[in-house]
């Protein structure tokens, strides 16, 4: 972080830091959160230095934060899904199938043959994705850290940061999961297993996507 970004109020940079974790403009922000364009605005540039609650309370709520975690008073659930937020508005709800495992490494390919008609399992998500995203049902060498009967929604398009989880092939037949590891401009990842080594991320891997979100399916607990 640059030396002028550490001189705004700890509200602008937080807030700063997860619209662009969501890929999100101040426009669409406004229009989510039922505040004036002027207002988040205002609030971006450092223009109010304390900020009404009823003020940060609608945006508090669809990042899925407090207010104290919002102006920077409490540190941020170290869990939480990075970019997540929760939209009001239902058109930016999106639908995606639930494929199975041995379905990813075609998916791009098959994905446009996938219909309601023809598919009957579909999970909806209020995340940002691209037309790009598909689900999975969580495997059981992924527990505790993702708990048995998960949806997870994967999104081909999303850019891994230190510590998301990844669909990757290796060497095996099907693709797997790894957790991302970064050290200075070396990528590494990292097993569930913990006593598996790290294994150096290299142009052979293929990666199939981003987990950007998991949900308990209540269907299959």
């Amino acid at each position: 972080m640059n030396n002028k970004n550490l001189k705004l109020p700890a509200h602008v940079r937080i807030l700063r830091a997860l619209m662009e974790e969501a890929n999100l403009k101040e426009s669409e922000l406004a229009r989510q959160v039922n505040l004036p364009q002027t207002t988040i605005n205002r609030l971006l540039l450092g223009g109010t230095s304390d900020p009404r609650a009823n003020t940060l309370k609608p945006i508090a709520d669809f990042f899925g934060v407090t207010i104290g975690q919002l102006c920077g008073f409490e540190p941020l659930n170290a869990q939480r899904i990075t970019g997540a937020t929760n939209p009001i508005e239902r058109s930016c709800w999106h639908t995606i199938p639930i494929i199975q495992w041995d379905n990813v490494k075609s998916w791009l390919f098959d994905k446009k043959k996938i219909t309601p008609y023809n598919h009957a399992k579909w999970v909806t998500t209020e995340r940002q994705l691209s037309h790009d995203a598909f689900a999975l049902h969580s495997l059981a060498f992924m527990e505790p850290r993702f708990r048995k009967s998960s949806i997870l929604i994967i999104d081909p398009k999303a850019k891994y940061k230190d510590g998301h989880f990844i669909i990757i092939g290796l060497e095996g037949p099907s693709p797997t999961v790894r957790k991302i590891l970064i050290d200075g401009a070396e990528v590494w990842l990292k097993a569930f297993d913990q006593n598996q080594l790290a294994v150096k991320l290299n142009k052979k891997h293929m990666i199939y996507g981003v987990i950007v979100e998991s949900r308990i399916d209540t269907y299959h607990v």
